[in-house]
């Protein structure tokens, strides 16, 4: 154990000198953010695996608007949140301009989307209380969102020249902001808050835009921003590669959207022309993306790959598969089914599969942070991977990736029970995933001795910050 050991406390230090550059600490909210977003993926695979969604159901049904806003917010948005409290500070070499409002954010975002669901279901039964619901639902979360989005900003604009990856991240909070005002324009059409004639045309044309700001905007730059940094990082590979080709393509590709939501407006013959425009852009740019992620893997001096560097390349290629089916299917006029099924692959396989990876890697390099950091050089300790079942973690998220390109394809084949049984299996293998995490958070896998005192056991949810022991 201990001749292991020193090799591995080498690498935790390596890692841990990484990530903990001057201006850098644990945040102290992030496993919050993490554990409340684990909680929303599951609603929502609960939901799917319930059969409230089916490949013949209407995509625009208040349930579905449900299920869509438990991935998008309550997973994806906060787990991307949880993520930056920890990593924007690593990529500015600077801490945020405030922590005080990280755990108000997390409360006032929690309670608009859970206002937010309680609106649609009222929209669903039609009742007079849908309108009042979302737009307090709204309000919450554009305070939340807007609140935790100025304070990453500030931060990130103030260290924007430190690292190539925080321009990325950047562009995608700006995305954040127009995905926000969208989503309330929306809500209180949908609500019946207004009817006017003119604005619910322009919201219901304006939904397009909605998810393009958010998943290809807001979600993909920010994660793609934060990838440059962390797999590097964690395969010990020269730091980021030039990655102006990339931002400029992502910028191209935020533009042209902002050009097509100007053509709300005016001359709404473009807009169509200009969404395909901007879908190529953003093929290109995430061609340019792969094959420099590629780059960094062959170039690693992490010989052998780690559970969240194997886990993340399905999630690569998917996002790819998933890009160019988008723009090939543009011009053919696919139907709803087919593009149905390739923003699930998007949201589940490139999105999802990406977030569930990094954790396997993220959560246990944080535990590890909080629970041995301060034993570091005062005693041994144990190995980073001692702290997760690595073989067992590899099979849920193998699973995972096959059951939700099952589901995809039961999708664009119109296969409801296909499709069911295959978010059942998603729902499942991400239990078992998040389990994992748990068991990891807790120190289940370290033996006694290494707990003996003065260890101190890391909090479940809150991290235990250095000036707390």
């Amino acid at each position: 154990m201990q001749g292991a050991t020193a090799a591995a406390a080498a690498t935790n230090r390596h890692e841990a000198g990484a990530t903990m550059i001057p201006g850098a600490t644990l945040s102290r909210w992030t496993m919050s953010y993490f554990a409340a977003a684990l909680i929303f993926l599951l609603l929502a695979e609960g939901m799917l695996a319930a059969g409230l969604w089916k490949p013949s159901v209407d995509t625009g049904d208040p349930i579905t608007l449900i299920i869509v806003h438990c991935v998008t917010i309550g997973w994806l948005g906060l787990l991307m949140i949880g993520a930056l409290l920890q990593f924007a500070p690593v990529l500015t070499g600077a801490g945020l301009v405030t922590e005080r409002f990280n755990l108000p954010a997390l409360a006032t975002i929690v309670a608009g989307l859970a206002g937010l669901i309680c609106g649609f279901a009222a929209i669903k039964n039609g009742s007079s209380a849908a309108a009042l619901t979302m737009q307090v639902a709204t309000t919450l979360l554009a305070a939340g969102l807007f609140g935790i989005g100025a304070v990453l900003f500030t931060g990130l604009w103030r260290g924007r020249s430190a690292h190539g990856a925080a321009p990325f991240v950047l562009l995608g909070i700006i995305c954040l902001a127009v995905t926000v005002i969208l989503g309330i324009g929306l809500a209180l059409v949908l609500s019946g808050a207004t009817d006017a004639p003119l604005i619910v045309d322009l919201a219901l044309r304006a939904l397009p835009l909605h998810a393009g700001f958010g998943l290809g905007g807001w979600m993909s730059l920010a994660a793609i921003g934060v990838t440059y940094k962390l797999t590097s990082m964690f395969l010990l590979s020269s730091d980021t590669p030039t990655t102006r080709a990339v931002l400029a393509g992502g910028a191209c590709t935020v533009l042209m959207l902002g050009a097509t939501l100007s053509c709300l407006f005016t001359r709404r013959e473009m807009i169509e022309p200009l969404l395909f425009m901007s879908a190529v852009a953003f093929l290109a740019t995430i061609a340019v993306y792969v094959t420099q992620m590629r780059r960094l893997y062959r170039t690693r001096r992490r010989k052998t790959l780690e559970l969240n560097s194997v886990g993340s390349i399905p999630a690569f290629a998917l996002l790819a598969l998933a890009t160019a089916a988008l723009v090939i299917s543009m011009p053919l006029n696919a139907d709803d089914r087919i593009r149905a099924a390739i923003v699930y692959l998007f949201v589940f396989g490139w999105l999802t599969g990406l977030g569930l990876a990094q954790l396997l890697k993220i959560v246990p390099f944080l535990t590890w942070l909080e629970a041995f950091g301060p034993l570091l050089g005062r005693r041994p300790t144990p190995r980073l991977q001692d702290l997760i079942k690595d073989r067992r973690a590899k099979s849920w998220l193998a699973g995972y990736y096959l059951a939700v390109v099952s589901a995809a394809a039961s999708i664009a084949a119109n296969n409801d029970a296909g499709f069911q049984i295959s978010a059942f299996a998603h729902l499942i293998c991400s239990g078992g995933l998040i389990f994992e995490l748990f068991q990891v958070r807790i120190l289940a896998h370290v033996d006694a001795v290494a707990k003996s005192s003065p260890f101190q056991q890391p909090g479940l949810l809150i991290a235990k910050i250095s000036s707390e022991r």
